[in-house]
Formats: structure tokens, C-alpha cells, sequence
């Protein structure tokens, strides 16, 4: 069922796209990040999920995805070392990112980031919907422990890749979802970090990849960049991790 779900979002796609992807591979960035030998025992757990941003569709290598930067980040700012878990997919839906969270929840809760919406507002479904299932998955996530990180849904709109008429209905659904999940955000206190914004359609060639739409690996750096303040924010908000015992004393 998930797989036929994937290829119906691609067909999907193709009628959306001026020039729609043909390689779906995404590299696999799941794992550790950075090392602090005094916290080795300590790791920070940092949880992608949502749809092909949060996956980074569009990297060529794993250390250019979008959960690699900001592990790196998030490993230098705090000095603890990172276990990244990837668990968004290419062309997944809210709803589809249920299935994500229900795999979170058996994780040691860190900081999760979330990023969806992109393919709710370029279907012909309520967007009432949507962000009622936003809501329950953030509520979820802060019930488990998370430190949630909440994007609000990019604007399709900036995105040269798609057909016109495309971009004008996704930039309004867009805008609208946004406002929503950002007021999900504000009532389960979640962290709000910044989405893309017109620089993606005025510097397209440098921050998108060859679709028009999803981010270059210098897109996802910029990403990065903006993001990583609050991940940094949210980590302050993580149990201090209990020191290490004293080794025994010899006689």
C-alpha cells in the first residue's frame, strides 16, 4: 500500500511539473554525529520526519541532507554526539506521517523535526483535515517527550518548477496551512523554525535542484543555516544528561 501510494504522489507530480524527476534516490544519512568522549553515554537523538524536504530529496551524498547538517550542527553547539534517524519519505502526506510517528514514539525522545504540508496543499483535499492531523501528530510527539521543531508548510509557490496555475493555488492552500501549524505550534509549545522564502525562487538555480522544485544540496545548507537556531533552542530544553560515575577506587 505504501509503495502504490508513492508512485500515485510521483504520477501525480508529473502532471503538476514542468519537468518532473526521474531518480528517486535519496542517500541514507542515519546514524552518529560528532563525538564528545565525556558524553559518549549521552547521545542527543535528532528525528526527520515529514515528506521529500524532511529526506532531503535532492542531496547527492549523505552528508548534504538537510537531518545531516543540522546533526553536525546540533553536535558542535552542544557538544554531545547525534543519532540522526531519517524516517520522512518522498511525496508522504499528513497522514502518511502517522506511520512515522508511531515508529518515534519507540525511540529515546530528542528533538524531532517536522516538515509537511507540500503535497496536502496540491491535492484536492481540505486543508481543515490536514492540520487536524498536524495537530494530533504534534500533540503526540510532545506527549512522548519530544522536543518538537514544527516548519510551517512551504509555498509551492516559490517554486519555479511547477506549472503556473500550480503555483498560484499551491501559494494560497500553502499559505494558508502555514498559519495553521504555526498555530499548532504555539499550543502545544513546540519550537517554530522558518520555512523557505522568495530568495528560493529568485536564486532558484543555485538553491534548487534540476526539477525547479526540491532544494540543491547549497539549498539544503541554506535550510541548515536558518533552522539550526532553533534546534540549538530546543536542545536547551532536553534533560541534562546525569554525569558519568566516578570509576571505583583502587587498592
Amino acid at each position: 500500500m505504501r509503495r502504490l501510494a508513492h508512485r500515485l504522489a510521483r504520477l501525480y507530480l508529473r502532471l503538476l511539473a514542468h519537468r518532473p524527476p526521474t531518480d528517486w534516490f535519496v542517500p541514507v544519512a542515519d546514524g552518529r554525529y560528532g563525538s564528545a568522549p565525556d558524553a559518549a553515554d549521552h547521545p542527543l537523538t535528532l528525528l526527520m520526519l515529514g515528506d521529500s524536504l524532511a529526506q532531503s530529496f535532492g542531496a547527492h551524498r549523505p552528508e548534504q541532507t538537510l537531518g545531516a547538517l543540522l546533526a553536525t550542527g546540533l553536535a558542535e553547539g552542544t557538544g554531545r554526539p547525534v543519532d540522526l534517524r531519517v524516517h520522512a519519505r518522498a511525496g508522504a502526506t499528513t497522514a502518511a506521517v502517522g506511520r512515522q510517528v508511531l515508529r518515534a514514539v519507540r525511540l529515546r525522545p530528542g528533538i524531532a523535526v517536522l516538515i509537511v504540508g507540500g503535497n496536502d496543499v496540491l491535492l484536492p483535499a481540505p486543508l481543515g483535515r490536514a492540520a487536524r492531523r498536524h495537530a494530533h501528530l504534534a500533540r503526540t510527539l510532545r506527549e512522548a517527550g519530544w522536543q518538537l521543531v514544527v516548519v510551517p508548510c512551504p509555498d509551492p509557490g516559490y517554486a519555479p518548477g511547477f506549472r503556473t496555475p500550480v503555483r498560484w493555488i499551491g501559494h494560497h492552500r500553502s499559505t494558508r496551512l502555514a498559519r495553521l501549524h504555526t498555530r499548532t505550534a504555539t499550543r502545544t509549545d513546540a519550537h517554530l523554525a522558518p520555512t523557505s522564502g522568495p530568495d528560493f525562487h529568485h536564486r532558484a538555480a543555485q538553491l534548487l535542484g534540476p526539477d525547479g522544485i526540491h532544494p540543491s544540496p547549497h539549498g539544503y545548507a541554506t535550510h541548515a543555516t536558518r533552522m539550526l537556531p532553533t534546534l540549538l533552542t530546543a536542545a536547551t530544553h532536553l534533560p541534562t544528561p546525569a554525569p558519568a560515575p566516578a570509576p571505583a577506587a583502587t587498592r
